[in-house]
């Protein structure tokens, strides 16, 4: 399953790069997060819990380990989650560049599904993906504006 896009962030690179670093921040954006923390530098653990369709929401282990690092360019994030009703593996490219909005991002993710949440079909699981991104980056977006926000001046 191929997921990939841009979105533009109204802020600057390098705190869209912290934002993407922290592990509290990305617990955030990850729907259905239950916890992620940071084990090691750029590898992080956690556990996830997601419904597809008929298949009810389980609990899934989830494991990120970031590589390829450009700081505040560029990453490679592999993820690897496992649960009761499948799997996913993948990795996904992620760069950001400096525009006169402010920062935007570019993703592709290329993820393997396996297992029963497989067999809901291609085509859920692809408007699945969707709109966990969008939820992703929505909650990403705010945490950004909160961040901006409080270090203003008064």
């Amino acid at each position: 399953m191929i997921v990939d896009g841009e979105h533009t962030f109204s802020g600057p690179r390098e705190t869209v790069w912290g934002l993407l670093q922290d592990p509290e921040v990305l617990a955030k954006a990850m729907p259905g997060a239950r916890q992620l923390t940071l084990t090691e530098d750029g590898a992080y653990k956690g556990v996830i819990r997601i419904g597809v369709g008929p298949v009810t929401a389980a609990e899934w282990s989830l494991n990120v380990k970031l590589s390829d690092v450009v700081h505040p360019q560029s990453y490679v994030m592999n993820v690897e989650s496992k649960g009761a009703l499948g799997f996913t593996r993948g990795s996904a490219t992620v760069n950001l560049d400096e525009v006169d909005e402010g920062t935007r991002m570019r993703y592709h993710a290329d993820l393997a599904v396996g297992g029963k949440v497989a067999g809901v079909g291609q085509r859920l699981l692809d408007q699945v993906a969707k709109m966990l991104t969008r939820q992703g980056l929505d909650a990403l977006n705010k945490e950004l504006e909160a961040r901006l926000a409080a270090s203003e001046p008064a």
